[in-house]
């Protein structure tokens, strides 16, 4: 029983409320202690929507619903893509023995990454219990650095000698159901080395005694097993393909990184991004106390504290124009969190930029030019309500110049340090994610608040 989810609002309804009844109908069973018609149930639905309701069932039921799941391979493939949480429990739960018969159905990537992540005595005696030829590959893979293409690879792919025929490659593959995915047919020589590749499109369309090499492409994308995953992710996004092989310092193939991968690697990348520029990370709420939060949080959270205490100086310099004109005072706010939204909308756009390589630090200069056209977009356009409101409301024709004339100039300076900052810092060999945050915030305030004070001094002195 497949739960097909849609994105329009009905089908999104129905999924709900058939999710819901699938989640009230196994929970019964459990508890009812009714094993055949559980298992019955559970290998009717779909690993993914499976992996999705054993979040949703109550945490002291999980690990006996999911332990009940009779196909180990089914299961294997339910714990791939539970959440980490759920897996650490159903690990703390699960005798290490009945565990590790589902966990060797696991692709040699996917059980690489689970056992890397366990502590040094689980993950022992978990190694002891996996026969010899996963062992083997676990232990293959856990040598890479895990954000690099040996890290995320998987060694289930499939390789034949560029001597065979085409009818020969097509026999071999038949033969091999156990392969994870066969995207593509790699080539090698007599070393193993990777020397061509050929599609699966043109293999069936080739004659049956045409020799593989008469056919490959020669001109193999690849990587090396040191290769960053993002450069990875890049390529393969920017080539539209579905695996690219991975190679070691001597050419010869030991694994392949496939599309799935490299969408994990992309949200990790974009979620982790996110969660520095906020100062904080993704696990902390359920792994880390209260204090340990907050001295995550401390540093971000004093940049912008020194960032208020400068903006509050900078108010002090003007005490006399405030006590004579008080109302300046009640726009504070909108001109500094207008400027402040503009920032955090053009941070964004460039760090993520950066961190996808869709924005070198090359383009500089045009991005600024442009931030600068849309800054003064924005800042006139609200700048010109501003002023009309300050106006109208206050009856004021030299407030109304003010603060329309800060909103504008405050919404382009924060477009364009919002880009520029993050484009400073990757030439610095610094983080964007982390650093454009607090660094922006900072600016826009100190520098907002010297633009109003400065600009109405003007206004209001000449």
């Amino acid at each position: 029983m497949q739960i097909n989810a849609n994105t329009e609002p009905q089908a999104t309804a129905a999924y709900l409320s058939k999710k819901k009844r699938l989640v009230g109908t196994i929970n019964r069973l459990y508890r009812r202690n009714a094993k055949a018609s559980l298992g019955n149930i559970l290998s009717r639905i779909h690993p993914a929507d499976l992996a999705e309701i054993l979040e949703d069932l109550p945490l002291t039921d999980a690990t006996g619903i999911f332990n009940a799941i009779v196909d180990n391979a089914m299961a294997a493939d339910v714990f791939s893509q539970m959440s980490p949480a759920l897996c650490k429990k159903v690990l703390a739960e699960t005798p290490l023995e009945k565990l590790a018969v589902v966990l060797k159905h696991l692709p040699p990537d996917d059980l690489a990454d689970f056992i890397g992540d366990l502590p040094e005595d689980q993950r022992g005696r978990l190694m002891a219990l996996l026969d010899a030829a996963s062992k083997k590959e676990v232990e293959s893979l856990l040598k890479y650095d895990p954000s690099s293409a040996g890290g995320i690879m998987t060694t289930d792919y499939f390789s034949l000698p560029q001597a065979l025929t085409v009818e020969e490659a097509i026999e071999n593959i038949r033969g091999r159901e156990n392969v994870e995915m066969i995207f593509y047919l790699y080539l090698t020589d007599d070393q193993q080395r990777l020397v061509g590749v050929v599609s699966l499109r043109q293999l069936l369309l080739a004659h049956p005694g045409t020799p593989l090499h008469a056919i490959m492409n020669r001109s193999v994308l690849k990587v090396s097993t040191d290769t960053d995953e993002t450069t990875v992710a890049m390529l393969v996004d920017k080539y539209r393909i579905l695996a690219i092989p991975v190679v070691d310092n001597q050419d010869v193939l030991v694994g392949m990184v496939t599309v799935d991968d490299v969408i994990d690697v992309m949200e990790e990348e974009t979620t982790r991004d996110m969660l520095r520029m906020a100062g904080t990370s993704e696990s902390e709420i359920f792994t880390q106390s209260a204090f340990r939060i907050a001295g995550i949080r401390l540093p971000w959270l004093f940049a912008s504290f020194i960032g208020g205490i400068g903006a509050t100086m900078v108010i002090g310099q003007f005490e006399d124009m405030l006590a004579q004109i008080i109302i300046l005072s009640a726009f504070v706010p909108i001109i500094i969190g207008m400027a402040g939204n503009v920032g955090v909308q053009s941070a964004t756009v460039a760090v993520r930029g950066l961190a996808t390589g869709a924005v070198n630090t090359r383009d500089a200069f045009r991005l600024v030019l442009k931030e600068l056209r849309v800054g003064l977009l924005l800042g006139a356009f609200y700048g010109v309500i501003l002023a009309l409101f300050g106006y109208l409301v206050h009856d004021s024709i030299l407030l109304g110049q003010t603060v329309g004339l800060t909103i504008l100039v405050n919404m382009t300076c924060a477009a364009i340090l919002a880009v520029l900052l993050p484009m400073i810092f990757e030439r610095l060999k610094v983080d964007p994610a982390v650093a454009t945050g607090p660094f922006v915030t900072t600016a826009i305030d100190v520098l907002g608040v010297l633009n109003y004070f400065l600009i109405a001094t003007l206004v209001y002195r000449f």
